[in-house]
């Protein structure tokens, strides 16, 4: 399955708050997918978790909803932590 597409979503931090705006499917009205995957963003950057877990930089835009790294190296990097944390 394909990842998002990168410039689907838009999301600016306003006061504190983060409005998200997204582009409309041109050849369906099918655009649920992205409102709810610009719902989720809006809420992760208004809570602060829209940063990766290990470097603790901001998550670039066209990662999924759900990541918790900005990247393999990052994702790996602690994985290799944790091991070394359970074997001590």
């Amino acid at each position: 399955m394909p990842g998002p597409t990168p410039g689907s979503v838009w999301i600016e931090v306003v006061d504190g708050r983060a409005c998200a705006t997204f582009e409309r499917y041109l050849w369906s009205d099918n655009f649920l997918h992205r409102l709810q995957r610009a719902t989720t963003l809006a809420r992760r950057v208004s809570n602060g978790s829209w940063v990766c877990r290990w470097c603790e930089n901001e998550l670039p835009d066209f990662r999924r909803t759900d990541a918790l790294y900005c990247g393999e190296s990052c994702r790996k990097k602690a994985a290799r932590q944790r091991r070394r944390d359970r074997a001590s």
